[in-house]
């Protein structure tokens, strides 16, 4: 695993939630708002946003950076919805999701 990446997922300061089935999720905008941190369990990636304008940039997730596995069109339907999910309860309920940039 990438050593800043395993460093990113060690932060105090990730917001994280425990779903009902157990599943821990992590999210957190690093920098100047043009990443975000995103991780389920001990998976993490770290995909394109633009901070300010509350958008997701669909197209940045692609694999687990931590694990280096690309996904799956399901599996990246899957977690864009979980990052979709949990943007906007901790930054910004009108979030939009772009598919290109």
């Amino acid at each position: 695993m990438d050593t800043y990446l395993e460093e990113l997922m060690k932060r105090e300061d990730i917001h994280r939630v425990t779903d009902e089935a157990g599943n821990r999720y992590g999210i957190r905008v690093l920098g100047r708002g043009e990443n975000l941190l995103f991780m389920e369990n001990d998976k993490g990636l770290i995909c394109t946003i633009d901070a300010e304008h509350g958008a997701i940039f669909t197209r940045s997730v692609k694999k687990w950076d931590s694990i280096e596995k690309k996904m799956s069109p399901k599996e990246r339907k899957r977690v864009v919805g979980l990052i979709e999910q949990y943007y906007k309860v901790f930054y910004n309920r009108n979030v939009v999701l772009i598919d290109d940039y």
